[in-house]
């Protein structure tokens, strides 16, 4: 913007322009050298800048969408597009009636299972305790029968042995009677003698009572030995059930462990918690997907943070050197009036874009996509269209004049007041600097304010007597 000073400035060159020409248009008229009529510009400082356009459209930096995974329909649905709201604010509410049904199936069906596993397990507690108490008090029916047994051989051992004994001595007896007996007849045997007959066949008996005695006897210990061995199985095969009643007593333990079906009741009221959709974030609606009555599975809503916007643009190839990341945007919108808004080049994609078959682009300028973080405080709305000036370079409070205006050899003429009133074109060598469509940066010590700097250089000679007027 020109100050003040430089508005009166420039009034003030106008005025001596107009004189300065009315006075050599009277030269002219009198003979003098002829003066050649030049357009010029007031030199005066400013700010200049480099940048490349594009054009974008309005999103949010922030933009989530709501999901589902239930098969539940849609009971009533709480917002409408452009609502704004808050993180925690019910969205829909599903209608998952039929998962409560359900849930509570399966809570009766483990009741169910878990009195039954517990009847069991106690079932086999108590089967077990009884045989462990009649294993230690002998009351098992099987152990005391083997005992019994065992005690009837016992005894029946005992009586062979006292039948033996016997038998031993009744045949001592009958053998001494009968060698007395000899004795007495002078050791003749008469078999017709019927005591000494008699004698003999006590002996005889006796010694077959004896042989009868010791058979029963071995036959009274071999039994022994059976009853004590199936005592012996009978206490293992108790010793057997016992294990067997306590991998039973382990095994109805186990069966009252219903964790799955614990885990998977749990699971199912985690799902009922989630009737009520919920949003993640803060910020407005800007799609709702979910209609009443409709099964909500799948995306349901978009919230966006208005608040919070990026611009997504396309940068051609041919500006990709020129861009760099944090250059500043200067933004507008049709919808804006002649308004412009700030931002910064935040993202440019490091390849360009692809086309449908995954080939670069091979028609035209190749494009990388970029984005454009806007600042908090403008008009612009979501969707909108916008118009981007990226400032590549910026030069503040330098001299700026047409390119055509600074010859190849890189001089500017000035049109210098002379005293008679007159004007010359003077020559100044200068430095350029960025170039902006058809103007260019310039800066020479020697340059002042107010210059006239001589629009087209082309045929113009140091010393020409010029008549400038602005243009």
């Amino acid at each position: 913007m020109k100050n003040k000073s430089v508005v009166i400035g420039i009034f003030v060159i106008i005025v001596s322009l107009s004189a300065a020409a009315l006075l050599l248009t009277g030269a002219v008229n009198n003979g003098s050298r002829s003066a050649t009529s030049v357009r010029v510009i007031a030199l005066e400082r400013q700010d200049f800048e480099h940048s490349v356009s594009a054009t974008g459209i309005v999103y949010s930096a922030q933009s989530t969408e709501i999901h589902s995974t239930l098969n539940f329909p849609v009971e009533t649905v709480k917002v409408q597009v452009g609502d704004r709201i808050s993180e925690g604010d019910v969205l829909a509410v599903l209608d998952m009636s039929s998962l409560e049904m359900s849930i509570e199936q399966h809570q009766a069906s483990l009741r169910a299972a878990q009195a039954s596993a517990n009847q069991n397990l106690a079932a086999a507690r108590n089967e077990r305790e009884t045989l462990r108490r009649n294993l230690e008090t002998g009351n098992d029916f099987g152990i005391a029968t083997a005992r019994f047994a065992v005690s009837g051989a016992q005894a029946a051992v005992r009586a062979a042995e006292v039948e033996v004994n016997s038998a031993n001595r009744n045949l001592s007896n009958a053998r001494r009677d009968l060698r007395d007996y000899r004795r007495a007849i002078s050791g003749t045997d008469d078999w017709f003698d019927p005591a000494l007959s008699q004698l003999r066949g006590s002996v005889i008996a006796f010694e077959t009572a004896l042989a009868t005695a010791q058979n029963n006897l071995q036959i009274a210990i071999a039994n022994l030995a059976k009853a004590e061995e199936s005592y012996a199985v009978t206490m293992v095969y108790g010793a057997d059930a016992l294990v067997s009643l306590e991998n039973m007593v382990s095994a109805a333990q186990l069966s009252t462990n219903f964790n799955d079906q614990q885990i998977a009741i749990q699971n199912l009221q985690h799902e009922l918690e989630k009737a009520e959709i919920l949003s993640p974030v803060s910020g407005a609606v800007t799609a709702v997907i979910a209609e009443e009555g409709a099964l909500g599975f799948g995306l349901l809503f978009v919230i966006q943070d208005p608040d919070n916007l990026v611009i997504k643009t396309n940068i051609n190839e041919i500006d990709f050197a020129s861009v760099d990341l944090g250059n500043r945007v200067n933004i507008r919108a049709d919808a804006t009036g002649s308004a412009v808004f700030n931002g910064t080049l935040t993202r440019i994609a490091p390849t360009s874009m692809l086309m449908t078959y995954g080939s670069n682009q091979h028609r035209g300028y190749a494009k990388f996509e970029s984005e454009v973080a806007v600042f908090s405080g403008s008009e612009l709305k979501i969707g909108m269209n916008t118009r981007l000036s990226i400032i590549t370079q910026q030069r503040n409070n330098v001299f700026v004049v047409p390119f055509e205006a600074v010859t190849a050899d890189g001089v500017v003429y000035v049109a210098t007041p002379q005293e008679n009133g007159s004007y010359i074109a003077e020559a100044f060598p200068v430095t350029t600097g960025i170039k902006v469509d058809r103007r260019i940066e310039i800066s020479a010590n020697a340059l002042t304010d107010g210059a006239l700097i001589i629009r087209n250089a082309e045929g113009v000679q140091a010393g020409t007597l010029v008549i400038p007027y602005l243009s």
